[in-house]
């Protein structure tokens, strides 16, 4: 891992991702690029030239800001993390994908609310909306989350469909970047031999990093990892989100948006 991409709307809450983000980057002693999208039509007006000087003074005020906060992260760290600014106009998720795909991110780290936290939490946010498009590995942050170097790192599959082997092998990349026991949690309420011999054919791939597999009964992912992370340490939940047609993305909800809203512990999408 040579960078870290952390996404900032500079609200009062978005100090959770980047204070975890920047331990994480220490840690992991990597590039880390502070990056806002400010919407430039937010001062549009019907004279083109105006609505230019306005988005120009939007960008230099983000600039000044994440350059304050920039500051700020350097003051509290001993370590000399490599931390860059960067301010775009546009859409979020739009601007977002194409900036970590840009700075060639192998993490994009986002926080689960904004200036809203219960509504985050009733109906999603930003972060939420973002997990079906990024293009890289995406850390979601909830508020109250402080980081510590992980221990244990649970990712939950659904073996309804088969696992994408890709997800996994970047799963399987952190836990080794991370130095940590994976323990693999699959949902079923009654294993068939079919749902075994997916269970082994994961144990398999994950044969060269230190794991545990398991089934737990339930209907609801987001529920079973919940009730797991009250009685286990968990400091961290990965995910394997699957790729959706458009219109289901659009109309429902995933299991890994759904655990992101609601989970109190920070959730890795690995793509």
């Amino acid at each position: 891992m040579t960078t870290i991409v952390v996404a900032t709307d500079l609200s009062a809450n978005s100090h959770w991702a980047t204070d975890y983000a920047l331990a994480l980057a220490r840690q992991l002693r990597v590039r880390l690029v502070l990056v806002h999208i400010f919407n430039p039509f937010s001062t549009w007006t019907m004279r083109p030239v105006l609505t230019t000087i306005a988005t120009a003074e939007q960008h230099e005020h983000a600039l000044q800001q994440l350059t304050n906060l920039r500051i700020q992260m350097l003051e509290s760290t001993n370590y000399p993390v490599d931390i860059s600014v960067v301010a775009r106009p546009g859409l979020p998720v739009e601007k977002l994908a194409q900036e970590a795909v840009s700075q060639k991110a192998d993490l994009l780290v986002m926080g689960v609310v904004g200036n809203e936290p219960l509504k985050a939490r009733q109906v999603g946010s930003l972060a939420i909306d973002m997990i079906p498009h990024t293009q890289v590995p995406m850390l979601l942050v909830p508020p109250g989350a402080m980081y510590k170097k992980p221990q244990t790192l649970v990712l939950g599959i659904g073996l309804s469909n088969p696992v994408d082997t890709q997800s996994l092998a970047s799963a399987k990349r952190f836990a080794q970047l991370l130095s940590v026991r994976l323990e693999v949690i699959c949902m079923a309420n009654e294993p068939d031999e079919q749902l075994h011999k997916a269970s082994d054919s994961i144990s398999i791939l994950l044969t060269d990093q230190p794991h545990t597999i398991g089934f737990l009964p339930g209907n609801d992912l987001s529920e079973v990892l919940s009730a797991y992370a009250l009685t286990h340490q968990t400091d961290l939940i990965m995910l394997l989100p699957k790729h959706h047609h458009w219109l289901s993305t659009f109309l429902l909800e995933s299991d890994t948006q759904e655990v992101a809203r609601l989970t109190t512990i920070p959730v890795l999408a690995a793509v």
